[in-house]
């Protein structure tokens, strides 16, 4: 079914103003895929537990999520724009207020967007899923390392053998 003919456009956007949307979208197709490939090298870094790594990525993420949010704004800017829309128009029913010759590539565009919108969903969820299980693993650790040295008859707070401990060894031995 073809949306064009659903849809009676009373505003479009000039060949101006589809240039810019076009090289908007273009912008955050790059922002995203250097934000799927942050979060696999994160995948990464989580899984070595190499915890500086990490962190640096951690705050590349958040200026690539920053330059993605500045040019959703732009692009809500141009949506903003249309006349006769009760709501903001997603990106497909924005494609349809454009010079006809750019639809294909801003089609294509928006296609390639929520191709990776799903990658990046998916790896953000497994990294959620992987700190989840470092914590719990840390979380263990301490309950581990309280029971040992709460009772004293193991080890000391300073890691040392308890002198009871010892004293039994030594007996045995």
């Amino acid at each position: 079914m073809n949306l064009s003919v659903l849809i009676t456009p009373q505003f479009r956007l000039s060949e101006v103003e589809t240039l810019g949307l076009l090289d908007t979208l273009e912008h955050l197709l790059q922002e995203h895929q250097t934000l799927l490939f942050i979060l696999q090298e994160e995948k990464r870094l989580i899984v070595e537990g190499k915890i500086e790594g990490l962190l640096s990525r951690v705050n590349e993420k958040e200026a690539v999520m920053r330059r993605i949010a500045g040019l959703e704004q732009e692009r809500i800017g141009m949506t903003d724009r249309l006349e006769g829309q009760k709501q903001r128009p997603s990106l497909k029913t924005l494609i349809l207020h454009v010079v006809p010759i750019y639809r294909a590539k801003l089609n294509g565009l928006r296609k390639k967007l929520e191709v990776l919108t799903t990658s990046i969903t998916e790896i953000n969820q497994m990294n959620g899923i992987l700190v989840e299980r470092v914590l719990t693993q840390i979380s263990d650790l301490f309950t581990l390392l309280g029971h040992l040295t709460s009772d004293g008859e193991t080890y000391q707070g300073s890691g040392k053998m308890s002198k009871q401990l010892m004293s039994r060894t030594i007996s045995r031995g």
